[in-house]
C-alpha cells in the first residue's frame, strides 16, 4: 500500500520513538491514545506518519515504534504538554513505555513523499550527509528543539539498502531501519 507523507515548512516536525512495555499495549493504544486524540486536535498538530522500528544501532533499550508529528509552533507543543488534560493521562503513557525519546524537532520543508508500507526505510541521524545514501528528505535539527540530543546533526529519510545497512555498524551515525504503518480508517 502507498501513502503520502506530507511535510510543511511552516510547521515544526517532531521525531519521536519508543518501546511499549510488554503487557501494557492496551493501556497505551486503548486508553492513552484515545484520551489524547481530541487534545492533539486542539493544539493543531498532525501525524505525518507512524512506523515500526525493525532494528537500530541506538544505545540502551531498543526502540520498536516511532512517529513524525507536525506542530504549528513550539508554543503549541509546550501547551499540549502543560494542558491539564494531558497531565491527567500522562501517567498512563509513562507506565506503558520502557522508552520514550521525543521532542526532537527538525526544520521541515514543503515536500510530499510517496511511501510504500511494504518497503523498509532508513532514518539516519548524523553530522554529515553520506554520499552513499539517496536521500528522500534531509532536515537539520531546529536550533530551538526542546531536546538537543541531536545538536549539530540532521535527519535523513532514505530507502533501506546495502549502504544504510552498513551504517548500522558505525557509532557516529544513529540509524533506524523502519517500516511505515498502514493508515487506520
Amino acid at each position: 500500500m502507498t501513502l503520502q507523507l506530507i511535510f510543511k515548512s511552516k510547521l515544526k516536525l517532531e521525531f519521536a520513538f519508543g518501546k511499549v512495555t510488554q503487557g501494557k499495549e492496551m493501556q497505551l493504544y486503548g486508553e492513552y491514545f484515545p484520551a489524547i486524540t481530541p487534545l492533539i486536535a486542539d493544539y493543531a498538530s498532525q501525524q505525518v506518519g507512524t512506523f515500526s522500528v525493525i532494528s537500530s544501532n541506538s544505545q540502551g533499550i531498543a526502540s520498536e515504534m516511532g512517529a513524525f508529528t507536525q506542530w504549528s509552533s513550539l508554543e503549541s507543543y509546550q501547551g499540549f504538554y502543560s494542558d491539564p488534560r494531558f497531565i491527567k493521562v500522562k501517567p498512563l503513557r509513562d507506565d506503558s513505555l520502557d522508552l520514550l525519546s521525543d521532542g526532537h524537532f527538525f526544520k521541515s520543508q514543503d515536500k510530499v513523499i510517496e511511501i510504500n508500507t511494504d518497503t523498509d526505510y532508513a532514518i539516519v541521524i548524523s553530522t554529515d550527509e553520506s554520499t552513499d545514501i539517496k536521500s528522500l528528505l534531509t532536515l537539520p535539527l531546529e536550533s530551538e528543539s526542546p531536546q538537543q540530543t541531536y545538536s549539530g546533526k540532521s535527519l535523513t529519510l532514505a530507502l533501506w539498502n546495502e549502504n544504510t545497512d552498513k551504517l548500522l555498524q558505525t557509532a557516529e551515525t544513529e540509524v533506524f531501519r523502519i517500516r511505515f504503518n498502514k493508515p487506520t480508517q
